[in-house]
């Protein structure tokens, strides 16, 4: 490893001017906005989540059923039926406190 030399540094070198530093506030936080904007996040991933299982589960039934896999798709069947309730009590509840959290 070499060493490189430092750049010389003259007289004549002045400071930059950065301009003046104020007093530091802390940001703004608006917990009602944050609050509404979370349910709002939340409520739209759930209602993907279910839309998504749906869409992969209906698809998988078909390739299964098409490819002659009865015995898989039972399983699947049982996999999503166990699935299902909880994804939608999951939706539900998001729903439920989106349109009523203002009462």
């Amino acid at each position: 490893m070499s060493e490189q030399p430092l750049p010389a540094t003259t007289p004549d070198d002045q400071p930059i001017e950065a301009g003046a530093v104020g007093e530091i506030k802390d940001l703004p936080f608006h917990e009602a906005q944050h609050r509404a904007e979370t349910a709002r996040s939340l409520a739209t991933w759930l209602v993907v989540l279910l839309g998504a299982g749906l869409a992969v589960h209906y698809l998988l039934i078909c390739i299964l059923a098409f490819g002659g896999k009865e015995e898989a798709t039972k399983n699947l069947n049982s996999i999503f039926n166990a699935w299902l309730p909880v994804i939608s009590s999951l939706l539900s509840a998001a729903a439920t406190y989106y349109f009523t959290k203002e009462k």
